[in-house]
């Protein structure tokens, strides 16, 4: 099962680095990313465009339970932005759904300091086409000022 929902994992990472350089980003999937890395922070996947970095953790879900992301990997994904510069944003794909991505602000937080991502949060996240589409041009500014 483990080994199941990590390969269904590393299957979404690289289908977001494949859509995302499709349309002009240059992009890389981390080799190590996850609960592997001990010491460095870097997040799944980076995408940059035009000088505008973004930081994805990606998450796969075959249904509709909610999404925890703890503290530590958390942490990880903050540190990583910070030093680049980048916007951190969840990634979550879902079969026959799609992908939304959340600005990791939207997310709930949790007691043990992580983030949660439900139904509710998920609605409010935007698709990668309309992500792409905003990315490319000056709105996502916009839509990342509107979450708080």
């Amino acid at each position: 099962m483990q080994n199941t929902r990590r390969r269904r994992g590393f299957e979404a990472e690289r289908e977001l680095v494949r859509k995302l350089w499709s349309k002009g980003f240059a992009v890389m999937r981390a080799p190590a990313s996850g609960a592997r890395t001990r010491l460095a922070a870097y997040p799944d996947v980076v995408a940059i465009f035009r000088g505008k970095i973004y930081a994805f953790e990606v998450k796969y879900r075959r249904d509709n339970s909610p999404i925890y992301i703890d503290k530590n990997q958390l942490e990880k994904l903050l540190e990583f932005s910070r030093r680049a510069g980048a916007t951190p944003l969840v990634a979550v794909k879902r079969p026959n759904k799609g992908w939304k991505l959340i600005p990791v602000d939207m997310a709930k937080q949790t007691n043990s300091g992580g983030i949660k991502i439900d139904d509710e949060v998920l609605d409010k996240g935007i698709g990668l086409d309309e992500f792409i589409a905003m990315a490319t041009s000056a709105s996502l500014k916009k839509f990342i000022k509107n979450i708080g």
